[in-house]
Formats: C-alpha cells, structure tokens, sequence
C-alpha cells in the first residue's frame, strides 16, 4: 500500500516549523544579541494582561495609541483561560507560525503545484525574518498567520467564486485589518483586480454574480470591524474604524528616510525614534497639547502637521517615498540585521524572477501573490518602510521564489534527460 505523500506534507510541514519556533523560544532567542530581546518592548502582554483581569484598556490610550485590538485581545484569552504565563503565548504564536507554512503550501499547491508549494513551505519554516518575532510580544506572528490565510481565502475565492467563500474572505480581512489596521484597504484592492481578471478573460460573468459576492465580502469585512468601530466612538466621541496613526507614520517617515538613517550609520530604531519623538513633542507643544494624553487630541495636531508639511515641500514627500520604496524592504534595528533582511528580501526577488516569467508565459494568476506584496509596500512607502514591515508579505514572496526555483529545477532536469 503505497504512502500518500500529498495528505502527510502539511504535517510534516507543521511539525518542521514548530520545531524551529520551539527551538528559537527556549534557547534561540535569549542567546542572541541581535535584536532587542525585552520581554514586551510594546506592552501587548501588559494590556492582555489587563483584559484578562477585567481592568480594560484605559490604561494604554483611548485608541491604544495607534494598535489595533486583536493581538492585545488574543492574549487576553490566553491568559484569562490558562493563566498569566508568557510562555503560552509564545507556544500559541509556534502553533500560528507552524500554520502559516502549512497556509503557504496549500497556495503554492493551489496557484501552482505540489513542489512549489512544499518548497514554499520549508522556506516559511526556517526563515529568519518570520522565526525572530515568535518569542518576542510582537503582532507580526499573528499578523502574518491572518495574512497568509487571507490570501489563501482570496485564491479560492478567485477559483471557484461563491457566497460562503466571499464571506470567509471578508472575515479575515477584517481580522487581519484589526491585527493591524494598514491592511483595510487589502479587500478592495483584490476587489478591483478581479475584476479586471475577469475582463481580461473575456468570460461571460452575469452581474449578480460578480456584485453579490462583493456585498457579502465587504458586508463582512465591515460587520465583523463595527463592534471595535463603535467602541471607538463611544469613547472618544469621533469615527474611527479602527485606529489612528497614519499622520504619525507619514511624519516618522520624514526621519527614517534621512540619509543616515537609510543608509544605516545611525541605528535607526534608537536614534531615529527618539528623533520621531523629540518632533511629536515639538509640534505638540506648539499647538498647546500634550503629546499622547488623548490619542484624538493629538491625531487631529498631528494631522495638521502632516497637511502642512507636504504642502511646504512636495519634493520632499517625493523623496522619502523614493527612499521609502527600498527602505522597507531592509531598514532594520542594526546594520547586521539589515543587511541580513536586505539579503534575504534580494535572494528571494532573484529566484522569483523566473517564476514571473512563466506565470505570464502560463498566464498563472500570479497577481493574487503581488497584490499584498506591493499593496504594503506601495502603501507605506509615502508613510513610513521599516523592514520589519516586510515581515508579513515574506510567505508570498517566498511562493514566488518558490515557483522561480520550481521552474529553474525542471529547465535543469528537462536539460538532464535531453543529453542522457
């Protein structure tokens, strides 16, 4: 009885990458002296923490000083039911990142084939970018697991369109928007280039069955938001869908994308950010508020800021967004673990070249992998590229390098049999 291979991969898949978090959390990252190793640098645990205990949130600002709910809350839950013990956490964010290589997989296997699938999978399980935030109280882990599931949600959508699909879509955009509220625009951009497949392939769609599948996406998407949306407003008296902050990233990005700081003589996560703050200060003293004390008293200053600087100098807008372009792809905290991301990010585009060639040749619909990808980097380009913000997208790049390496290996082996 022969062993079937293809229901046994997405195991073996998990247990390769649960193996490799496992390793970096109990011995891996409290070795390492590359990058901060404080326990909660961004205080996820402590707000969990304060969920767990029915203390709310009030203590971290009246909109989280720009997060968004749904890390903090997955926390919470962990805590509430087994306990305040860190190491659950980092066990739970294992399990997530042991999925999100088997949710490559199952893209590579739909888009492409088996092989490109499997090879994008090992590729997620041993990637040091994905493997450095899993012991650490960083949102990148879940982050990412809801990204990768929301693309895997829109392949299937694109294959085989329906109701239930397009309802499941919605929902983890909407999960992954309220993980990190950059992504709320993902939905209606994979909207738009749908449709434009649909009109590339010249077939027959009738008009319910292209606008019913949209009302129930964005439906969704837009239920499953309102409750945060709501709470929102009953605490500060304003719309906000999620959170606040896009002022405050387009004016860090002034700083981040200076020379130095792009260049790397100066550490940009230290220097840069005390600069960022230094100027928040500044601008809010000058407007007569306290930085921080109310999170809609200092997004509206901000915003003005914001208004005002890329109206005095357009050119410098230009720039940064320029600089910002590369910059997310390798701005790290050091130069080493830039250099490393800078690598990584290079390598992977390298072998994906190939792979885009054939998608067109074969006319693959490859764009449901370059939508996220340029849909973040294109976004935060004009606002603020750290290459920790690349994080996410690393599964779908590496399924296009999966697919670059798929082709180079049968061109070899077709080469192999032609001169045997």
């Amino acid at each position: 009885m022969k062993t079937n291979w293809s229901a046994r991969i997405p195991w073996l898949l998990f247990g390769l990458a649960l193996s490799t978090a496992l390793a970096v959390i109990l011995v891996g990252f409290k070795a390492q002296a590359l990058v901060d190793n404080r326990p909660d640098p961004y205080w996820f645990s402590a707000m969990g923490r304060s969920l767990a205990r029915g203390e709310g949130l009030s203590a971290y600002g009246s909109l989280l000083h720009r997060r968004a709910p749904l890390y903090p809350m997955m926390i919470a839950a962990i805590y509430r039911l087994f306990g305040e013990h860190e190491l659950l956490v980092q066990i739970a964010q294992a399990v997530l990142f042991g999925g999100t290589s088997v949710l490559a997989y199952a893209i590579g296997r739909r888009v492409y084939n088996d092989r490109t699938g499997l090879i994008a999978g090992v590729l997620c399980a041993v990637h040091p970018a994905l493997l450095r935030y899993v012991a650490d109280f960083h949102l990148e882990t879940l982050f990412t697991f809801l990204l990768t599931a929301s693309v895997l949600l829109g392949v299937r959508f694109y294959q085989k369109p329906s109701v239930g699909r397009a309802s499941a879509f919605g929902l983890l955009c909407a999960l992954t928007a309220l993980t990190k509220a950059v992504a709320v625009l993902l939905l209606p951009l994979f909207v738009v280039f749908w449709w434009i497949s649909l009109k590339r392939s010249r077939t027959a769609v009738a008009t319910r069955a292209v606008i019913l599948p949209v009302i129930f996406m964005v439906g969704t998407m837009s239920l499953t938001i309102a409750p945060w949306t709501a709470r929102n407003y009953i605490v500060t008296g304003h719309l906000v869908p999620i959170s606040t902050g896009f002022s405050d990233a387009f004016l860090r990005g002034y700083v981040f994308s200076k020379t130095e700081y792009a260049t790397l003589r100066q550490p940009p996560y230290t220097d840069g950010e005390n600069e960022s703050n230094a100027m928040f200060r500044s601008i809010c003293e000058r407007a007569g508020v306290v930085w921080e004390k109310d999170d809609y008293e200092t997004d509206k200053v901000l915003n003005q800021a914001a208004k005002e600087r890329l109206l005095a100098d357009p050119g410098a807008f230009v720039r940064k967004t320029l600089v910002g372009f590369f910059t997310f792809w390798y701005e790290m905290t050091s130069l080493k673990t830039s250099l490393a991301a800078g690598a990584m990010a290079l390598v992977a585009w390298l072998f994906a070249v190939p792979g885009l060639r054939r998608s067109w040749t074969e006319k693959q619909p490859v764009w449901l992998l370059l939508v996220p990808i340029f849909y973040f980097n294109l976004l935060l380009a004009p606002l603020l590229a750290l290459g920790r913000y690349s994080v996410p997208i690393v599964p779908c790049l590496s399924l296009l390098a999966a697919f670059g390496l798929d082709t180079l290996w049968t061109k070899w082996s077709t080469r192999q049999r032609q001169t045997a």
